[in-house]
Order: C-alpha cells, then structure tokens, then sequence
C-alpha cells in the first residue's frame, strides 16, 4: 500500500459511464454506480444491516502491526442462541462490521479475518465462540483462511502473504508479493501457491510452507478467480478473462493454457476438470446482449470442452456488468474499495477483465468472488447457478433435480446463493437474504433452514455437525445440527487445496 491514501473518500468519488456490455469489451475508466445516493445516513442504512452507519471501527482491538493479541486482552461481543429447530450455536460480531469470508477449521478452532478493508485475523473456539487470538496484519483485507499441518495461511488484499502458527498466532513468515491480492492461496504438502501482480503482469508461484523460499514462480494473464485449486500433482486455475491453466506442482511447468470464458474456479474429479463457462446470447434487453452460463467439463490434458454444448446452461445476469451496477450491492462494494483508499483501482487489479467477463469491477467484488463453481462427486455435479442449485449427470449431462431458491428477506442483489459446500450426502448453502439452507444431496430436497438474518455471500464451513458461517455485516455464527455427516467440509473449496 505503499502509494495508497488511507483517507475514506466514498462520498466524494467522481463516478464515470461504462461504455460497453459484452464479454471482455469494457473499458477501464470509471467502473463504479452511476450514483451514490443510498450511502450513509439514509434509509437503506438502517436496522437491522447497517446501525445507521458504516464499518465502525470504534471497537477494534488496537494492537502494533504482526502482533498477537491473547484471549485477556481481547473484549468481543460473543453471544449464544438456540434456534426453531433446536440447533445450539454463538455467534461472535467482529468488530468493523465488514463483509466476512468463509472461516476455516482446524484443531477446535475456527478462522476468520476481519473482512474487507480491516487489519485483523482471529481464531475463535469452534465450540463455544470464546476469542483464542487476534493477529494484526501489517496490511489490509484478509482473505478467506486456509488450515493445514498446523498452520494457517492468508493473504491481505493490500499485499501480503502470510502463514501463521495456527495455535498461537504468531507470526511464522510473510511476504509483501503486490498490490492488489484478490484471490486466497492454496496448500499441498510442503508447497504454498499464490498469484499476485509484478512490475511485468501478474505471476502464480508456489513457496515452502514453513519458510516462504520461493521454489517457482510463473507469468500469466491475470489475477486468479477465487484460489488456485491443486489436485493429482497439478495446479489448475481460472483467470479474470476466463482463461484456464493447468501447471505442474513440483516446477510450475504450464501444461494447458486455454482462454474459454470460464467463470469459476476449476473442480478436478476422475481424471476430469469440471467449471463454469459464460456464453453470449443472440437477443437483447434494456441491459445489452442476454449472458448465460452452464457447466463445461474439460479434458485435463488439453483443456479443450468435452461436452459439445454446456449443460445446465441459463440465463445469467449476474455475469453482466451493466446489470449489476444497477443492483445495491454494487454501491456496497464501491463503498467498500474507497474505504481503503480506492477511488478507482490500480491497473495491476486488471479489472477491466473482470467486469467484460463475470460482470464486476471493484477490487472488493473480485475478492469476493465465488462464482457459480461446482462440487463433483460419485457422477454427479452439484452448481449454484443464480436463484437455482443444480444437479447434473457428469457422463449423460442430463439434469437431475433443480431447487429453486424464493427468497424470504431483503434482496441487495448481486449472486442469490453461495457454492454448495458437500458433506454426508447434504449439501450447505448460504443466500443473499440471509438463511443458511441444507438439501438432501441425492434429490434437492430441503431438509432444514436457519435464519440468520444477514446477507451470506460465502460458502459455509463444516465441521463435526457443526455449520460455520460469516455474513456480509460483520458476524461471525456456528451452530450444531446435531448431524455427525455434516463433516470434513473444513474450509472455502473443502480443504487447503480447495478439492474437497
């Protein structure tokens, strides 16, 4: 952040026009709403999101830079609940309200960073909420947490990557890579893998888990959609423009390279990749030219589509830019950029990409950004795809079952459902409007939903009947379902690998 102004500028941000709608045809000069007008102080900013105003910080733990702050020194309001349904469960509020990404799980404790735009990283007692530490980053924006081997990595979106000890919280090594960092790292075995943008464009490398030697470090086109995901000795990602690559774990050796407007991170299983890929239609609305989107399954050697035609393809607004920017999450993630200092974003962000691609243009929408990636498993794939979990044969591609989400609360816009997250046969999904959903895995039926009662933007955590889940204000909930199945699904993708 060495050229960042850390003043809070959003209401004083001159916002531009976007000029074009189609996929990776937008321009990158001012890709914010048109207007401001729902901020602070308004009505959209009242009970029960936003208290009458935004990220207070008048709470947070004060503590020098990569410091840990022990449970005596730490004073979060934590709180139990029994829900309708009989499940007990805490919920902690992480001071500064920010948007929560998917916590991870690891030795009875669970992993959450502060949200976007804070400085902090804490670790909670999976069974009873009670704050274990907090770590202070010397940078902001952590990312969704990643356990493994007794440790526990993230990176901040402004521009640091670290691995701590994931039971005391201190500091085991980090490393200033670039500015922005919008995706989470990866771990498998001794190798830690994350992208980030250089002088000459963005690399993926990959460094030893317990000192950060850098053991390969690649060039490609872009910032990575949500997280590297490794599987079977390989590295296989998806790219802001949709470009997907499949690299060696051991040297980083590229094996595939295929630009394909693929919108989600890449699922690996038997032998086969498995994503999500946006095609453009023919007919056009008040928005421009119709997106869809649908399941592709590609060859691991080539990269080249073998299914003919996506399956499961709908209409996907969601991957419109000029769509979005009329829905109010947009404002929200605008607001949320200039918080920390982005009145528009650096060019090494390229997110001209990822709004002609998967419709957005703010460095917090990036870093957010899920997708409509799939789980696979026992023939089977499981997406959600806009207000729709889909089920779908991975040799025939005939449709299995498809439940469609109403929703019940307050809609901001943006994506109605989170990625499944699969254990014991269900399937877990957080909504927009704040319930947390489990279907039966075999017929999409809805087996029971909690009120949560904040918007859910990331895929809940799974652990020992216990569901864990962050929301968009700030708050951080567990509850036990009592379902011993309801587990193994640790953190964001499954495991540190993100492959389930």
């Amino acid at each position: 952040m060495l050229y960042r102004s850390w003043f809070v500028i959003a209401l004083l941000i001159v916002l531009g026009t976007v000029l074009a709608v189609t996929a990776n045809d937008i321009q990158l000069e001012e890709l914010y709403p048109p207007d401001h007008s729902q901020l602070v102080g308004s009505e959209y900013y009242e009970e029960p999101y936003f208290d009458g105003g935004y990220y207070d910080e008048s709470d947070i733990p004060q503590a020098a830079a990569e410091t840990v702050l022990g449970p005596d020194e730490l004073d979060l309001d934590i709180a139990v609940f029994e829900t309708d349904l009989g499940f007990e469960g805490w919920r902690a509020v992480v001071p500064g309200g920010r948007p929560l990404a998917t916590p991870a799980v690891g030795d009875g404790l669970v992993y959450v960073g502060g949200g976007f735009g804070s400085y902090e990283f804490y670790a909670f007692a999976a069974d009873d909420g009670a704050a274990a530490w907090m770590f202070k980053s010397g940078d902001d924006g952590p990312t969704a947490a990643v356990y493994d081997q007794g440790r526990v990595a993230f990176n901040t979106e402004s521009c640091i990557l670290y691995v701590l000890d994931a039971d005391s919280g201190e500091m085991v090594w980090g490393e200033w890579l670039g500015d922005p960092l919008m995706a989470q790292p990866a771990i498998a075995g001794n190798r830690i893998v994350m992208t980030y943008p250089g002088q000459d464009g963005h690399h993926i490398t990959a460094r030893e888990l317990e000192t950060g030697q850098m053991l390969w470090d690649v060039p490609i086109i872009g910032e990575v959609l949500s997280a590297p995901i490794i599987a079977d000795g390989s590295v296989y990602f998806t790219c802001l423009e949709g470009t997907v690559y499949r690299l060696g774990l051991d040297d980083g050796a590229t094996l595939f390279e295929q630009s394909m407007a693929a919108t989600s991170a890449p699922w690996i299983s038997g032998g086969e990749i498995y994503l999500s890929q946006r095609e453009e239609g023919e007919t056009e609305d008040e928005y421009g030219l119709l997106a869809y989107e649908g399941l592709a399954k590609l060859d691991t050697d080539t990269g080249e589509r073998a299914n003919e035609e996506l399956w499961q393809r709908r209409q996907a607004d969601y991957l419109r830019h000029s769509y979005n920017i009329d829905q109010d999450y947009y404002t929200e993630q605008a607001v949320a950029d200039a918080s920390v200092g982005f009145a528009s974003a650096p060019g090494t962000a390229k997110l001209e990409q990822a709004a002609g691609n998967v419709g957005l243009s703010s460095v917090s929408g990036v870093w957010a950004y899920q997708g409509s990636r799939p789980v696979v498993r026992d023939g089977r794939s499981w997406a959600s795809q806009g207000d729709a979990v889909i089920c779908t044969d991975i040799d025939s591609g005939e449709v299995l079952f498809e439940y469609v989400y109403e929703p019940a609360g307050e809609r901001l816009g943006g994506r109605m459902l989170t990625p499944p997250s699969f254990a014991g046969d269900k399937l877990v999904i957080g909504t927009e409007d704040g319930y947390v959903l489990c279907l039966d895995a075999e017929d999409g039926e809805l087996l029971w939903s909690v009120e949560i009662g904040e918007p859910i933007r990331f895929q809940p955590a799974l652990w020992d009947g216990w569901v864990y889940v962050g929301t968009d204000r700030g708050t951080l909930y567990g509850f036990d379902t009592g379902d011993d199945e309801l587990t193994g699904w640790a953190m964001w993708g499954g495991d540190a690998a993100h492959n389930g």
